[in-house]
């Protein structure tokens, strides 16, 4: 059977076949429509239904394309969050580290659960792990996780936030030495 007959078969590509693509390579969200071409707000509506026929062909080539040869997909490596935390020495499950790591990427405690379970990933936070994925760890600088929290302790003495990582919250006002800045 050819290419062609094989695929007559098939039922017409689904906002489903997009989802299924994006689990199995561990994409968020945001890289999946990065890779695909597409705005949010068309993976939102294409999600709605995601049943319905895909509309957009161009899309169904590039997921054609990237199912059929991973190896096209322009990307080095996958932001699996889980994995990201492990390599800092933290642990996914235990709460202490999930405030620690929230604290750490600049955002508050409640995050990290979304990232671990849902897989929910903004973009600035997929470009810090890739940034931190970069950091050299050369004697004298520290471990990637040291760097980055000097650097979190740096953004919060310059934002006069007293020390986040204690609080486990980045919100200005907690504290009376909070002064937002000036």
């Amino acid at each position: 059977m050819t290419m062609k007959e094989t695929a007559a078969h098939r039922p017409p590509m689904r906002g489903v076949d997009a989802e299924e693509w994006r689990v199995k390579h561990g994409l968020t969200i945001g890289l999946a429509c990065e890779l695909l071409g597409m705005q949010r707000a068309a993976w939102t509506k294409m999600m709605l239904d995601s049943s319905a026929p895909m509309e957009d062909m161009a899309v169904c080539i590039l997921l054609t394309l990237y199912n059929d040869y991973p190896e096209t997909m322009p990307i080095g490596r996958v932001v699996d969050i889980t994995e990201f935390m492990r390599e800092l020495g933290y642990k996914p499950e235990d709460p202490s580290d999930k405030k620690e790591f929230a604290i750490l990427m600049g955002r508050e405690p409640a995050s990290t659960y979304r990232w671990v379970h849902n897989g929910n990933i903004s973009k600035p936070i997929e470009r810090i792990v890739a940034a931190t994925m970069r950091l050299e760890e050369k004697s004298g600088r520290g471990s990637r996780k040291q760097q980055l929290k000097q650097i979190a302790e740096k953004v919060a003495t310059i934002n006069r936030i007293s020390d986040p990582f204690e609080r486990a919250t980045w919100r200005i006002g907690d504290r009376p030495n909070d002064k937002p800045a000036e």
